[in-house]
C-alpha cells in the first residue's frame, strides 16, 4: 500500500506542493501593445520559472520581452525592459525557460497579477508565456 502523500493530513488541498502554471499569449498589434494579464498568482507562492514560446520573432524598433507584475487589481505594470519579474526574454523565435530576477521579492505577501508586454517601440511579435509556480501552504 502506498504510504499516505499528503503527510497525514487528508482535509489538506491536493494540488498544494504541486507546480501550477498560468499561461497567456501576446500577439503584437502596434509599438509595444497591447500588454497582456496572464493571471493572478497567490499571496505565499513560489515563482519557480517562466517557460517562453517565440511564435513569430518581436521585432521593430528595439525590441525587448518582458514580464510585470503589480499587486492584485492595480494598474498595468511596465514591462519590457522594465519589468519586475524578467527582462531578458528572447525576442528569436524558439523556446527558453528562465528564472524570475533576484530582485523580485518571493514568495509575495499579497496576490499579484502577472503581464506580458514589450518595450522599446516593438510593432510585431506573437509569444506565449507561462509562469510556473508551487502554491502557498494552505
Amino acid at each position: 500500500m502506498v504510504a499516505n502523500l499528503m503527510t497525514n493530513t487528508p482535509a489538506r488541498d491536493p494540488f498544494n506542493n504541486s507546480v501550477v502554471a498560468i499561461v497567456g499569449r501576446v500577439t503584437l498589434t502596434a509599438a509595444d501593445t497591447p500588454v497582456v494579464k496572464i493571471g493572478t498568482i497567490p499571496a505565499g507562492a513560489m515563482i519557480l520559472s517562466i517557460a517562453s514560446r517565440v511564435i513569430t520573432a518581436v521585432t521593430g524598433g528595439t525590441p525587448v520581452l518582458g514580464i510585470g507584475s503589480v499587486a492584485a487589481g492595480g494598474a498595468v505594470p511596465a514591462v519590457g525592459g522594465t519589468g519586475n519579474v524578467q527582462t531578458v526574454l528572447s525576442e528569436a523565435a524558439g523556446s527558453e525557460t528562465v528564472f524570475p530576477l533576484a530582485a523580485l521579492t518571493l514568495p509575495p505577501t499579497t496576490d499579484i497579477d502577472i503581464y506580458v508586454g514589450t518595450s522599446g517601440g516593438a510593432t510585431a511579435g506573437d509569444v506565449i508565456v507561462a509562469v510556473l509556480y508551487v502554491k502557498p501552504l494552505s
